[in-house]
């Protein structure tokens, strides 16, 4: 036999469900209530603003911190990009005084018509040198501290080395520096330029706006030498 649903049946178990809806709407109501800051006793309240103003006095500490490093790693960055910029440009001079890298400049080139003997060469690059010359070479050969002139003879004919390679005529010079300078040193009265022509040996100069030298191929080994340390 069914049971037989009445109206009233219907009518109770809507009722009970708009109560419980109306209860839990209540509920939550007074738990966001509770939650609000109006609805905090003054002891809770006290205690929720020191924390806060703690935690706000952290993070101002630590802002400041952050701050401090920032600059401090700032200042270390652009020391050491100065620090390096001038380790660089040391490093590039002493690579162009040595010899090590090639270089480029104002300067001459003196062409020599006649036969020269290895001490005349010498004296020429002294008197570049002598003249402000910041770099020299002698064909493809480097002028540098180390480097040597002097002379091979063979059963026909006596050639000019420097550094030990032959010389190749016809000889060419060139050094980077004041070209007018460096001009006027050889050209002078009673110079280099008119002792030359007395044996029939003349320097042609031209003087250049930018003229480059090739680096020496081959750095000297130093068996001996070495930098004496600060104690010594």
């Amino acid at each position: 036999m069914k049971n037989k649903v009445h109206g009233w049946h219907i009518y109770l178990v809507v009722t009970f469900v708009l109560l419980g809806i109306l209860i839990s709407t209540q509920i939550h109501t007074q738990n966001r209530l509770l939650s609000d800051l109006s609805m905090q006793s003054t002891s809770d309240l006290s205690i929720m603003l020191k924390n806060l103003t703690d935690k706000r006095w952290l993070l101002t500490e630590e802002l400041e911190e952050a701050e401090h490093n920032l600059l401090t790693y700032q200042n270390d960055y652009n020391n050491d990009t100065a620090l390096l910029s001038s380790v660089e440009n040391e490093l590039n001079r002493l690579q162009l005084i040595s010899g090590a890298s090639a270089v480029k400049g104002p300067g001459i080139s003196i062409n020599v018509d006649g036969y020269l003997l290895s001490s005349d060469l010498v004296v020429i690059v002294n008197e570049l040198w002598a003249a402000g010359a910041e770099a020299v070479a002698i064909n493809d050969c480097r002028i540098t501290a180390t480097s040597g002139i002097s002379y091979v003879e063979t059963l026909d004919k006596t050639y000019l080395t420097c550094d030990g390679t032959v010389i190749q005529e016809p000889y060419e010079i060139r050094a980077i520096g004041n070209n007018a300078t460096l001009e006027k040193s050889l050209t002078m009265p009673g110079g280099i330029a008119d002792s030359l022509s007395l044996y029939q040996v003349h320097l042609n100069i031209t003087l250049h706006d930018e003229i480059v030298l090739a680096s020496q191929p081959v750095q000297p080994q130093l068996r001996y030498g070495k930098v004496p340390s600060k104690t010594e």
